[in-house]
Formats: structure tokens, C-alpha cells, sequence
């Protein structure tokens, strides 16, 4: 087959693994800490508010959903967190997740009959998934389910049938971080710009890159304070304000930037991702009673791809497993809130 630009192939038989998946995921939401956490990026390293505001140089190609007006600015909480499915030391190797919720957006919702007025943009500091496809990520997590081996067995299944794959999760373990508002964050999946429905769009991916100087690497940070993440944006914040360039990259290869194959970075030599907002995170004390109210109330808010205009619909397989999984997993957060 000769994929085309800006097209989505669906797997036979998807519609069953998401289901499956659904069930494996919700099962293994547990209480940590006095509640049932998400299923994914369950430990938060801050959540804060900040500015989104679009470029005034965007070009008229890209002027769809929240891009559509230059200049324009919207409300946003940014939610930081470590990927895993446990709460665990912020030493330990982990990709780390930036979501950011821009508030009051008016428009279409790619899941018709919602009313959620926000954009979700959901990103991690690694440009690719470990995992290319629905089939793949519910193959994983079937071996997971062994007892007692479950977590060995699926590890030596990626070392001997998907060694690629395996090997971005080693590069994402080993990555050391100082801070969360030092870190480049992606998509890593596609996402459609472009009118709901036509032809005249394009498949695109995001990323976000900080503006202000690096910090210099951790070294070693395992044995760090439990909650170094979040203490070391606490205390950026307090005197300071963080600003990062978003950015969208077209599709510009069916073959080599595929929209089914979330494993695969697009290359930014070929396709240069295209600054068009700018998210400015203000100087405020996270630790006050108003920022420890902002960090409850962001646990209890729903943070999903899918979340997004029909200008921003998700693309791929990947992105429609999150669709069903993100759902189930709210709902079962809503449901079990302990006492």
C-alpha cells in the first residue's frame, strides 16, 4: 500500500484491542495517596497557570482552531507529571508530561455532543511512543498481566520481536532532568488542522521548547528529595516567569512520517516545526493556598487528547485507544474518589 498525506488506516480488528484495553487499564487503577490516580501520569510535579497567546506572523495555511485569530490570547493550566502509572520518586527514569488546557475555546468538538469549552495539547519530553500501534501497546500489557513475571516477560518480548521499540524505552529511563520547565516536549502523536471534515487539511505534531537558558543536568538525582520536580519549579516560579515556543510540524511524507506509526519521530530537518504561540508561565507561588488549590483542583480534571476542537482532531491508532482509555479512566476516577 502507498499511504497518501494526511490519511488514517485503521487497523482490522482495532475496535476489539481498544476494548481490551479499556478493560486492562481500568483494572489496574489502584488508590495511591487516598485516591484512585489517573491510569497514566499519575504523579503530578506541579500544575500552574499561564497565557497562551498565537503569533501574529502565523501563515493563513495554519490559521485553524485556536491559531484561527492572531494575537489572540487564551487562559491555560499546565498540568506537570511523571508518565508512570505509580507515584514513585521523581529520581527514578521516566518520561515527564506536559499538558496544557486552554480555557474558554469556542468552537466544534472533535467528539460531537461534548461540551467541553478547552484545547488539550498533551506532550512528554521524548518525540516518539514506544509503541507504534493499538496491537502492539494491548500485546504489551497482555504479557504484563502475568503473575509475579508479568513486567520481565514483557520487557524480554519488546527485546526480542520489537528491539527498537525497547530502546526508546531505555532512552527515556535514562534521561536525567533538573527541572520540568527545562525539558523540549512533543505530541509524539498526529493530530488534523484544518477544517472538520474536508480534504483541505493537514496531519501535524506539536512541540514546545523552552526559551529561557538550560539548567545544567542533575547528574545522579536518585538520591534527590522524593519531589525534586516539583521543588525546583516551585522555586523558578517564585522569582521568575517560564516561557515556551509551540510549535507545529506538517506532515510532509506519508511514508517516512507516518500517521498509523507513533514510534516513528518525524524529522525536523525535513519537515521544520513552524512556531505559532507562544505559553508564558507567570511568576506565582505555587506552594500558597491559592496554588495548592489550583494542584487540587487539576487532579480532579479531565486532561485528553480528545479534549480538542474538530479543528485539532487526534489522528492514528494510538490517539483512538487514548480516546476510549482516557474516557474510562475519568470515569472511574469520578466515580471512586475516596473519603
Amino acid at each position: 500500500m502507498n499511504p497518501e498525506l494526511n490519511r488514517e488506516y485503521p487497523e482490522p480488528g482495532e475496535d476489539e484491542l481498544i476494548e481490551e484495553m479499556v478493560k486492562v487499564a481500568v483494572a489496574r487503577m489502584k488508590p495511591q495517596r487516598d485516591r484512585i490516580r489517573r491510569g497514566q501520569h499519575a504523579k503530578p510535579t506541579g500544575c500552574v497557570r499561564g497565557l497562551f497567546t498565537i503569533r501574529d506572523d502565523v501563515a493563513d495555511d495554519l490559521r485553524h482552531g485556536v491559531f484561527r485569530q492572531p494575537n489572540q490570547s487564551f487562559q491555560a493550566i499546565v498540568r506537570f507529571s511523571n508518565s508512570s502509572e505509580t507515584i514513585a520518586p521523581d529520581g527514578k527514569g521516566d518520561a515527564r508530561g506536559m499538558a496544557v488546557k486552554l480555557l474558554d475555546v469556542e468552537g466544534t468538538p472533535a467528539i460531537a455532543g461534548t461540551d467541553h469549552r478547552c484545547q488539550d495539547f498533551l506532550t512528554v519530553n521524548h518525540p516518539v511512543f514506544p509503541f507504534a500501534t493499538p496491537a502492539e501497546y494491548v500485546k504489551f500489557f497482555r504479557i504484563r498481566q502475568t503473575p509475579l513475571v508479568g513486567d520481565l516477560l514483557a520487557l524480554g518480548w519488546l527485546a526480542l520481536f520489537h528491539s527498537r521499540h525497547l530502546k526508546i524505552v531505555k532512552t527515556i529511563r535514562g534521561k536525567r532532568v533538573a527541572s520540568p520547565l527545562d525539558l523540549r516536549y512533543w505530541s509524539g502523536s498526529p493530530y488534523w488542522l484544518g477544517p472538520p471534515g474536508a480534504a483541505d487539511g493537514r496531519a501535524v505534531k506539536y512541540s514546545l521548547g523552552p526559551r529561557f537558558e538550560g539548567m545544567a543536568s542533575p547528574g545522579d538525582p536518585s538520591g534527590w528529595p522524593a519531589d525534586y520536580l516539583s521543588q525546583a519549579l516551585e522555586r523558578h516560579l517564585k522569582t521568575r516567569e517560564a516561557v515556551f515556543d509551540f510549535r507545529l510540524q506538517p506532515q510532509t511524507d506519508p511514508a517516512t512520517m507516518p500517521v498509523e506509526d507513533a514510534s516513528v519521530e518525524w524529522d525536523e530537518e525535513v519537515s521544520k516545526p513552524i512556531p505559532v504561540a507562544t505559553l508564558t508561565i507567570g511568576v506565582q507561588d505555587v506552594d500558597s493556598p491559592a496554588g495548592r488549590a489550583l494542584a487540587e483542583e487539576c487532579e480532579a480534571m479531565p486532561f485528553s487528547p480528545w479534549n480538542a476542537l474538530a479543528e485539532h482532531r487526534p489522528m492514528g491508532g494510538i490517539n483512538r485507544l487514548r480516546r476510549a482509555v482516557y474516557l474510562a479512566s475519568q470515569a472511574k476516577r469520578s466515580a471512586k474518589r475516596l473519603p
